[in-house]
C-alpha cells in the first residue's frame, strides 16, 4: 500500500468523526447511552496514529486475531489513516457509532506541537454494545494496537480499564526500513530516521499474512533502533458510562 502520510497529513487527511446511523437503536425502543473513552499511550518508544473507535453488537468484528486484515485495518496499520475502517463500520447495521479523535498520540509524557500522549472522546452506544479500537503503531511497517469487543459498562460512573494488545496486520514485511515507515515516525518518534527519498512508496514489501501478535522491533535489520521497541502494553483504554439515556 502506498504511504504518504507525515505528521501534518496524518491529521489533515482525516475526518474528525464518522458516525454510523443509529436509527435501528430508536426503532426498537432502545435508548442510546453516552460513554467517555480515554486512550493513553504508555510507551516511550512508539507514538500512535489517530484511532478508530467503534461501538457495535457482538457479531461485528473490527478486526480479529488470526484472520486476514480488512482494507480498513490494512490502512490503519500501514498508513495510520482510520478513514477506510470507519467507513466500513458505518456501512454495517451492527454498528452504533464509529469515530476517530482525529489526533495522534505522542510517546508517554511528551508533547509535540499541540499533540499529547492521551485523548478523551465521547461515543454513543446501545445497551449490550461492545467497544473495539485500532490505531497504528507509527514506528512500524504494519503494526497496530487493538481492543476487540469489550462489553461496555452497564451502570453510570462504572469504569472499565483495559490494556490494548500489540498486533501485526500481516500486510507488509517488517523491513524496519525508513523508506517503508510513515514520515510521522521521525516527527513523533524517539529518533529522527535518515532518508526517505521515495516518500514511503514501496509495494515490494507487501505480504499476505494473518493478524498476529506483533513480534516487536528487531532494531538491527533496518533503520529502526532498539529505541523503537516496547516492553509490554503500549496503550491503555479507560471507558466510563456518563449518561444512560442520551438523545
Amino acid at each position: 500500500m502506498r504511504k504518504r502520510i507525515g505528521l501534518l497529513a496524518i491529521v489533515a487527511a482525516l475526518v474528525t468523526a464518522v458516525v454510523a446511523p443509529a436509527a435501528s437503536a430508536g426503532s426498537n425502543g432502545e435508548e442510546l447511552r453516552t460513554y467517555e473513552v480515554t486512550i493513553q499511550n504508555l510507551s516511550s518508544a512508539q507514538p500512535l496514529a489517530p484511532a478508530a473507535i467503534v461501538t457495535h453488537r457482538t457479531q461485528y468484528k473490527l478486526w480479529e486475531n488470526g484472520a486476514y486484515a480488512s482494507a480498513g485495518i490494512e490502512a490503519i496499520a500501514e498508513t495510520g489513516d482510520p478513514g477506510t475502517a470507519l467507513g466500513e463500520a458505518a456501512d454495517s447495521n451492527l454498528v452504533t457509532a464509529a469515530i476517530t479523535p482525529g489526533v495522534p498520540l505522542t510517546r508517554y509524557s511528551t508533547t509535540v506541537d499541540v499533540f499529547t500522549d492521551s485523548v478523551t472522546v465521547e461515543i454513543h452506544a446501545r445497551p449490550g454494545d461492545r467497544l473495539s479500537i485500532a490505531a497504528m503503531l507509527i514506528c512500524t511497517n504494519d503494526g497496530f494496537v487493538g481492543l476487540q469487543s469489550l462489553l461496555l459498562p452497564r451502570f453510570e460512573d462504572q469504569v472499565k480499564t483495559r490494556y490494548l494488545g500489540n498486533y501485526d496486520s500481516g500486510t507488509e514485511l517488517n523491513t524496519e526500513a525508513s523508506t517503508d515507515i510513515v514520515d510521522a515516525c521521525s516527527a513523533l518518534g524517539p529518533v529522527v530516521l535518515d532518508g526517505d527519498e521515495n516518500g514511503n512508496d514501496d509495494e515490494g514489501v507487501d505480504s499476505d499474512g494473518l493478524i498476529t501478535a506483533h513480534p516487536g522491533i528487531d532494531g538491527t535489520i533496518g533503520d529502526l533502533l532498539p529505541d523503537h521497541n516496547w516492553d509490554g502494553a503500549v496503550a491503555m483504554v479507560t471507558v466510563r458510562l456518563v449518561d444512560s439515556a442520551s438523545e
